[in-house]
């Protein structure tokens, strides 16, 4: 097993537990009496997330490995991991209304995706040496700006075009990031 492999399984097994958060979840979030579509975007956005950071994980199999880059990579997958356990906790059974949970949790999501950006943009620029500039890339700089605007704007139908725009936005990342080790 070469330090790359043991390096994406333990970042594959974060992420396993962070999605399987959700998935375990998912059935809560889309229940009819207690849907909040914004809410819902969301838990969608991360999923999607979720393969995008092991999609651009292959980026970093040719770097020399110690435990600092070890850590480098790991960080982002572990902050998923928090922002979805905000999302949808583990007790989701006991939410009587996603959109009353979302907004109760919206800062520490927020603030947790703000995080994951910069330390994905610090994990690239750092190992992989990107130019500081490009690492997060403008489309994620932009994605970070509407996130603080997220932690500092509650107003239910700004949330609303948030969740929409940021979507179209991974969108188009997730375009980009179609081929193989996009970092």
């Amino acid at each position: 097993m070469t330090l790359f492999e043991f390096v994406s399984v333990a970042v594959s097994i974060v992420l396993a537990l962070s999605a399987g958060q959700i998935l375990l979840n998912l059935r809560e979030v889309f229940d009819p009496n207690r849907r909040y579509w914004v809410h819902a975007v969301w838990v969608v956005q991360a999923l999607i997330i979720h393969v995008l950071v092991w999609w651009s994980l292959w980026a970093y199999r040719d770097i020399q490995w110690d435990l600092a880059s070890f850590v480098l990579v790991l960080v982002p997958a572990g902050v998923l991991f928090v922002m979805s356990s905000a999302l949808v906790p583990n007790s989701s059974s006991t939410v009587t209304s996603w959109e009353a949970h979302f907004f109760e949790v919206r800062r520490w999501f927020f603030a947790a995706r703000i995080l994951f950006i910069i330390g994905a943009g610090f994990r690239s620029w750092f190992l992989l040496e990107k130019p500081i500039l490009e690492s997060p890339t403008p489309v994620s700089q932009l994605i970070l700006v509407l996130l603080i605007a997220g932690i500092l704007i509650a107003n239910r139908r700004f949330q609303g075009v948030l969740a929409v725009v940021t979507s179209v936005l991974l969108v188009f990342v997730a375009y980009v990031r179609l081929e193989a080790g996009a970092g």
